[in-house]
């Protein structure tokens, strides 16, 4: 049965933002969290105090940490109950759901009070050791396995399995769909794509079959006839969170998404609610039987840039054939390609660039822009338009990352054309910290453009009937 939407407040929201539709199906049995923490974690005696005091010491582990976002209303951690790293973050989510604003200055702040020991975006973008690139597309194509299978890291200690009381923090049962050499490959080719845009900064320039450059390397490779794309592409984030809850049929999957106040009206004087989307940029390589997926955003991996298209297959939030991913524009082909690479080499230089010189965490994270932002900014350049909902990309760090666009010494007439995109682009882009009038009906436009059109969750299906 559905839970009405609270009502009597303009503050009022949906009781619970994680409510699954009944009748939506995916080939998969799919159970709401909070009737899954009922089944399992309050079932084994635990009460929710208990069990959120037992939480409070497990938040060492990153995978666990959107867990604070994503704990119903009502009982979420005090912020005293909270690693003392942890607990002005905690005392921002405790009461109620971001807002865009409200985020855009948690990411802008959270290198003050989260510290730790974090490798420079440089340093990741560039890569440690050239010898162990390939120095060709057919020695990569070429390669060995190793016996280690890349898949989602799991939470399956013994303390932490006396915390779920039987539910599992990932999806146990699902696969990828590809293997796992084939998900080596896919790493080794977004090494191999940051590696090459890194050599904008080298006096000798590293290469592969040849080329110094993602434009050169890939012009080759279009003329050999592979077939190479790029598209923009949404879906319904959960930062790598999955839980499942084992039965006597096997398991039931449980859909995670992190909700959001959007700070837009809606009917009856509501703030309308969403879930926070992932966005990126897909890139396919294809040639007979071979499959090279990649996906470039700025990413809590601490750079911006190519990173391996890995995702175990969620049939719920990212299957390319049912409608849980929501693709934007048109395929990036032909010349279109390779313009769109041009421009990914330079936002990523100058956002690694940015993020060393001012020691931002996890490679500019949120102060830089979340996936949404550099997903945006690729949109916003190459077509003029932005069809992302919420674009958080603050303006001091607009004026720091023009200043640093306008410094770069550029070579190529290609990589000029880029940076006059990238900088039209941040001038351009919206910003949904607050809108009004004009700028929240866009807003509200970008907000269904950028849902899926599939999905079992109530708000992304309100979203679309905006």
């Amino acid at each position: 049965m559905g839970r009405p939407m609270a009502s009597g407040s303009p503050l009022a929201s949906i009781a619970d933002p994680l409510e699954l539709d009944p009748d939506w199906s995916c080939g998969v049995p799919l159970l709401a969290f909070e009737d899954a923490l009922d089944q399992s974690v309050f079932r084994s005696g635990l009460t929710r105090s208990d069990w959120l005091k037992r939480l409070a010491h497990q938040l060492h582990k990153p995978q666990l940490l959107p867990l604070l976002w994503l704990l119903p209303k009502g009982w979420k951690l005090a912020p005293a109950d909270l690693p003392q790293r942890l607990q002005t973050l905690g005392g921002l989510v405790e009461r109620e759901l971001l807002t865009p604003a409200l985020l855009g200055a948690v990411a802008d702040a959270l290198p003050h009070f989260l510290n730790g020991e974090h490798a420079a975006a440089m340093g990741r973008w560039h890569g440690q050791q050239d010898a162990d690139l390939p120095s060709s597309l057919e020695q990569l194509l070429r390669l060995n396995p190793s016996s280690k299978d890349p898949t989602d890291p799991q939470v399956g200690s013994t303390e932490a399995e006396r915390l779920s009381g039987g539910l599992n923090w990932h999806n146990a049962g699902l696969h990828h769909e590809q293997s796992a050499s084939e998900r080596e490959r896919n790493a080794l080719a977004a090494r191999v794509l940051n590696r090459l845009a890194a050599n904008a900064l080298e006096r000798d320039q590293w290469q592969i079959d040849g080329a110094s450059s993602c434009r050169a390397w890939f012009s080759r490779l279009q003329q050999e006839g592979w077939s190479l794309q790029a598209q923009l592409r949404a879906s319904v984030a959960s930062f790598g969170l999955g839980a499942s809850l084992p039965n006597p049929e096997g398991c039931s999957q449980v859909p995670l998404a992190l909700p959001i106040r959007t700070g837009l009206l809606g009917e009856g004087e509501q703030e309308i609610q969403s879930l926070l989307p992932h966005s990126c940029l897909e890139l396919e390589w294809r040639r007979g039987n071979d499959l090279i997926r990649l996906q470039y955003y700025q990413g809590t991996e601490g750079l911006c840039g190519w990173e391996a298209l890995n995702d175990l297959h969620r049939p719920w939030q990212n299957d390319r054939e049912n409608g849980t991913i929501r693709y934007l524009g048109e395929p990036f082909c032909a010349e279109r390609l390779l313009e769109v690479m041009d421009l990914c080499d330079l936002m990523a230089l100058i956002h690694n660039q940015q993020s060393d010189a001012d020691a931002l965490w996890l490679g500019g994270y949120g102060a830089l822009g979340f996936c949404i932002d550099s997903s945006a900014m690729l949109q916003q350049a190459m077509d003029g338009r932005c069809d992302l909902f919420p674009c958080l990309l603050g303006a001091i760090w607009r004026e720091r990352l023009l200043q640093r666009a306008r410094g770069l010494q550029l070579q190529q007439e290609s990589q000029h054309r880029a940076r006059e995109h990238y900088c039209r682009a941040l001038t351009e882009l919206p910003h949904d910290g607050f809108c009004f009038a004009e700028g929240s009906r866009d807003a509200k436009r970008r907000l269904k453009a950028s849902q899926p059109q599939s999905s079992p969750f109530r708000l992304t299906q309100q979203a679309l009937v905006l």
